[in-house]
């Protein structure tokens, strides 16, 4: 059993599509695994971030891992699980995504797939440019790119154990 939390509902409504394509992949995914997977818009600030760790973490308590699409939640969630005295990965798994600066502003100990925000912002420019400096390419369908995928291992992920919590 996981749980999913994504970017506050606000995110999506003023169109942040990677949220609700990470959110469908994730519960596709799950689905065809057999998995359950609770998928929850999460908060943008303290102390609301934490409540919601918490009441998440107390509303399923057979989950064994963590899916943060949230860097609020990413933030908050070591001191959270140190005040539940629980212990990543033996206890509880956790994967963010976020990127590398993040992850070292705040000292994250968690495995992350990186969201490369110069990566992808490099890619628009490029694409905006192109736009403006030739005519033949503003007629051009407007197209979604994806970028590879990278994961930081950082060893918070495990196999359940049995009887987990």
């Amino acid at each position: 059993e996981l749980i999913l939390i994504s970017h506050p509902e606000h995110v999506v409504e003023r169109g942040g599509a990677y949220v609700w394509r990470l959110r469908d992949a994730a519960l596709d995914r799950a689905r065809r695994l057999g998995l359950t997977l609770h998928a929850v818009y999460g908060e943008s600030r303290q102390p609301a971030v934490g409540r919601l760790l918490h009441r998440l973490l107390d509303a399923y308590p057979a989950a064994t891992g963590l899916l943060i699409n949230n860097e609020a939640a990413a933030a908050a969630l070591p001191s959270v699980t140190y005040e539940r005295g629980q212990r990543v990965p033996e206890d509880l798994s956790v994967i963010g995504r976020y990127s590398a600066d993040f992850a070292a502003t705040f000292s994250l100990p968690y495995s992350f797939v990186e969201s490369a925000p110069d990566r992808l912002g490099s890619m628009a420019v490029r694409q905006l440019v192109r736009r403006v400096e030739s005519t033949s390419a503003r007629k051009e369908p407007f197209v979604v790119r994806f970028i590879s995928p990278e994961l930081a291992d950082r060893g918070s992920t495990a196999p359940p154990r049995p009887h987990s919590r």
